[in-house]
């Protein structure tokens, strides 16, 4: 028996240049800039197969809350 799910996994932990604030605990300052994608899994656990492009993330570090960031172009090709 297989069980299948969906799940977005995130990879990457370098630093936002701008501080950011987060609206959930208020914290203000540079959050974890990271990528992601969601995937078909299976087992909740395991990627298979892709099923969205790459996004791009920023994470509060005090409390973890994810906000999908904006990248310029400029910056995506250097």
């Amino acid at each position: 028996m297989l069980i299948i799910g969906t799940r977005f996994f995130t990879w990457g932990s370098d630093q936002t240049v701008q501080p950011w604030r987060c609206s959930k605990c208020g914290h203000a300052g540079p959050f974890k800039a990271k990528k992601g994608m969601r995937f078909i899994t299976i087992f909740f656990i395991i990627p298979v197969i892709p099923i969205s492009g790459v996004k791009h993330i920023a994470q509060c570090p005090n409390c973890g809350t994810k906000y999908e960031a904006r990248v310029n172009a400029a910056a995506a090709t250097a």
